[in-house]
């Protein structure tokens, strides 16, 4: 059974969508001429130039995406960007360069590009350029927004709702405040998306830090923008996020489901561990899949009976709706509607 409502929601956001490969867009001012690295076989590879008008969309890279992290430099009159010391080759015309070393010795120049993680499986990817991703001449840092972040009171980051994507707001579960993948964000789950706001990129790291000690599982009314969006994940810049104390029906089985299980009594071939509103899935103690968790009262297929356990996939995006039968004495019994097979989990601590 497919879910499409999240991905038809992003797609509203964003209408220009790629099905497949690196889309490029532009949500400045200034026209921006823009330029990518990737590794390929063993090589990395710089090309260029996409003039990308404000506003409108380019897509470098075309088809399913081979790699997952890619490589940005986006420049326009007047501006230089601030990379992430990711070095690639360039020259002022048109260009495909092999290799990202001795670049001045071989006539190039070299230049400093930021890093796009598109996520573990993507297929397609959209990378937003904001205003906050240049500064100007003279190498003088625009640090107004940084300023206003350290005294903005706690009810706000800050930031101005519209300025780093689309408008965005809904009612998401908190996950953590942590390091991902070598990077501190604050994480959500919601729909079946993974959410992330990463420290000071934009969202200012003093706001972020103050959510740190919220447990898993917190319902937060989140407003921002949707910056960027690939493998089900979803780059956020926030500008107010609020706790929804004591507003989650379901906190109770939500509790409960937190940790490890093992199908079977003596342990079965398949286990899962639980945290937040996430679970991990493995075989035989080989990781499996990610599935995202929505606790509802029904689904389509339940027939109005209730609650339900609605699991995303993070591999291949299919949902499926298991009644809850019992969650209470150590054991998770679920009912796969429309389907009616059973399966049961023990926890193991």
């Amino acid at each position: 059974m497919k879910h499409c409502m999240a991905l038809a929601a992003l797609a509203l956001a964003f209408p220009n969508m790629a099905v497949a490969g690196l889309e490029i867009c532009n949500q400045t001012s200034d026209e921006h001429a823009v330029a990518i690295g990737y590794q390929q076989d063993g090589q990395w590879i710089s090309e260029g130039w996409w003039n990308i008008a404000p506003g409108d969309c380019k897509e470098p890279v075309t088809g399913d995406l081979k790699t997952r992290y890619y490589y940005i430099h986006a420049s326009a009159t007047g501006r230089t960007y601030n990379g992430e010391g990711y070095t690639f080759c360039t020259q002022s015309d048109v260009f495909t360069i092999v290799g990202d070393e001795n670049c001045v010795s071989r006539g190039y120049d070299s230049t400093d590009f930021s890093q796009i993680d598109t996520g573990e499986t993507a297929t397609h990817h959209t990378h937003t350029i904001v205003e906050a991703a240049a500064k100007q001449d003279g190498g003088k840092q625009d640090n107004g927004q940084k300023q206003q972040a350290a005294a903005a009171p706690q009810t706000g980051s800050g930031l101005t709702r519209g300025q780093h994507g689309e408008p965005y707001t809904d009612r998401l579960m908190f996950h953590s405040c942590d390091v991902f993948d070598g990077v501190e964000a604050c994480k959500f789950i919601g729909d079946g998306w993974r959410f992330f706001a990463y420290y000071d990129d934009p969202t200012p790291s003093a706001y972020l830090r103050q959510f740190e000690g919220i447990a898993p599982n917190t319902p937060m009314q989140v407003t921002g923008d949707l910056m960027s969006y690939g493998d089900r994940t979803v780059h956020l810049a926030i500008t107010q996020m609020e706790p929804l104390w004591g507003e989650d029906p379901y906190a109770a089985i939500n509790a409960a489901l937190q940790g490890d299980w093992v199908s079977g009594e003596e342990g079965g071939e398949e286990s899962l561990f639980i945290f937040g509103s996430e679970m991990h899935s493995y075989h035989d103690s080989v990781y499996s899949d990610t599935y995202f968790l929505n606790i509802k009262s029904d689904c389509p297929d339940s027939a109005g009976m209730g609650p339900v356990m609605v699991q995303t996939s993070l591999r291949y995006g299919d949902t499926y709706c298991y009644l809850i039968d019992n969650y209470e004495g150590g054991w998770l019994d679920l009912i796969l509607m429309g389907h009616e097979a059973r399966v049961s989990y023990r926890k193991v601590n």
